[in-house]
């Protein structure tokens, strides 16, 4: 089956191929790191770390490029509305805005590391490209895409017909909201979005320019740094929901207009995490990050295996609740890996019903990146009467996508049960079944207190023995 992937640029799945095969090449936006990345930040990124382990799994050379926002804007209105986010941080930290940017870009990475998320190849920083983007400017500013307006210069979106293809905000529908919004007399049209600012008095973050000191735009950033590293034109830009406009859009007016191409072939967005329900928020007491769920006692790849079990194109609600049923199904897989490696080496081919799961498993990541589907494909595998090295090989084989770093499981030594220790188990099984949950959790306890741990399982109550905190069995 081809590679199929949803292209906002066209609003349907289309069949991928690369520009340069089997190479591909993507940019992917970035953190802003005036601060740690949120959970619904890092769901956005691990979008971008599928669509890559999907790609590599159908044979094609991935080639990534992720960026890092360390000037601090977020989006223009926010930056013209108040004051810019990294000079802000740096202000309540009593850091420079460099060294800000340099400690939460380290947070990020390691953030990376702790959601099995691959690296990108490079990871460009916005402030080492500035000479770039100034090039950028005076282009558009030479072909008549860019003005003057007092200290600062616009990008004239009426000198680019087209703007609006991506987010479907054509001109003439923002006109048509302008009575709402307070014109600025140094736009040539209210909708003009600034390639360069003028520095303000006290300004920290500031570089010299043909057009005096002053910093870069939003837009400009990526568009500079992409075409450096990754051409004109390339494969896949990524990205969250709320990049389509105007920052991408605008990316594609810019960048379009400099090199008569439009940057990239496909567009694609991770959609919202919600927090209980509603958009994250400090306010709102649910803006989690990382390192939250681990002081309550979850694993982050716990997180990954929940985010993996929706869409990336549909919203997801996070709940501590839904977090802990994941960490139990996750610590399930485990056991049942454990007791494959303990069994069995994988094989080191599939034919009949394995080779049959494994290509269906292919065909369903292929088809737009469906993890939830293909994480049900795994289950059933290894529910399956396959031989255990067959699923061993699946198992293996499926996490070069999902990343839960099966690989890692050690093989355990699994507790030969006696007679009153099945007795228990099958007493427990029937207990859960008949949803008799008091004598279901003594009878749990009863087991803990034989020195076994106890897992729920979808074939039942596994057990093996507890390890005591100097290591050995208890």
């Amino acid at each position: 089956m081809p590679v199929l992937l949803y292209n906002t640029l066209t609003r349907r799945k289309d069949e991928f191929v690369p520009l340069d095969p089997p190479q591909v090449r993507i940019y992917s936006c970035g953190p802003t790191v005036y601060r740690f990345a949120h959970i619904g930040n890092m769901r956005t990124f691990l979008m971008a770390d599928i669509l890559r382990r999907v790609l590599t799994y159908n044979g094609l050379q991935v080639f990534q490029v992720q960026n890092i926002t360390d000037v601090g804007h977020m989006t223009e209105e926010e930056l013209d509305a108040g004051e810019d986010k990294m000079l802000m941080a740096a202000r309540q930290e009593g850091k420079t805005p460099w060294e800000i940017a340099a400690f939460y870009t380290e947070a990020f990475l390691r953030d990376k590391e702790r959601m099995n998320m691959l690296h990108a190849d490079l990871y460009p920083r916005a402030t080492d490209h500035i000479a770039e983007m100034q090039a950028m400017v005076q282009t558009l500013l030479d072909t008549g895409h860019a003005y003057h307006g007092d200290d600062t210069i616009y990008f004239d979106i009426g000198s680019f017909p087209e703007y609006g293809k991506l987010s479907g905000n054509r001109l003439e529908k923002l006109q048509a909201g302008l009575h709402r919004v307070a014109r600025d007399p140094r736009k040539r049209n209210p909708e003009d979005f600034a390639l360069w600012k003028g520095a303000e008095p006290g300004r920290l973050m500031v570089w010299d320019s043909p057009w005096g000191k002053g910093y870069p735009g939003w837009h400009i950033e990526c568009s500079a740094m992409s075409s450096k590293y990754l051409g004109p034109q390339f494969d896949i830009h990524t990205g969250g929901i709320d990049n389509v406009f105007p920052h991408h859009e605008d990316e594609i007016a810019q960048s379009e207009a400099c090199f008569g191409l439009v940057p990239a072939r496909f567009w694609m967005y991770g959609e919202h995490l919600l927090a209980e329900d509603r958009r994250m928020a400090k306010s709102a007491r649910n803006y989690y990050i990382l390192s939250d769920m681990e002081e309550r006692g979850f694993d982050p790849l716990a997180f990954r295996f929940l985010c993996l079990q929706a869409h990336y194109r549909a919203k997801l609600n996070f709940t501590w609740d839904a977090l802990a049923g994941t960490q139990r199904a996750l610590e399930g897989l485990r056991g049942r890996i454990a007791e494959m490696k303990a069994a069995a080496e994988p094989t080191l081919s599939l034919s009949g019903d394995g080779a049959a799961f494994r290509e269906e498993f292919r065909d369903t990541i292929s088809d737009d990146l469906d993890t939830a589907r293909a994480i049900a494909i795994l289950w059933e595998a290894l529910k399956s009467d396959l031989p255990a090295a067959d699923k061993l090989a699946l198992a293996l084989d499926f996490d070069q996508v999902l990343g839960l770093r099966l690989d890692e499981v050690s093989a355990e030594a699994l507790p030969e049960l006696s007679l009153d220790l099945r007795r228990l188990v099958e007493e427990r099984d029937a207990a859960r079944k008949a949803r008799d949950w008091p004598r279901s959790d003594a009878l749990r306890d009863e087991l803990l207190s034989l020195g076994f741990e106890v897992q729920d399982t979808p074939e039942g109550t596994r057990v093996k023995a507890r390890q005591s905190a100097a290591g050995g069995v208890a």
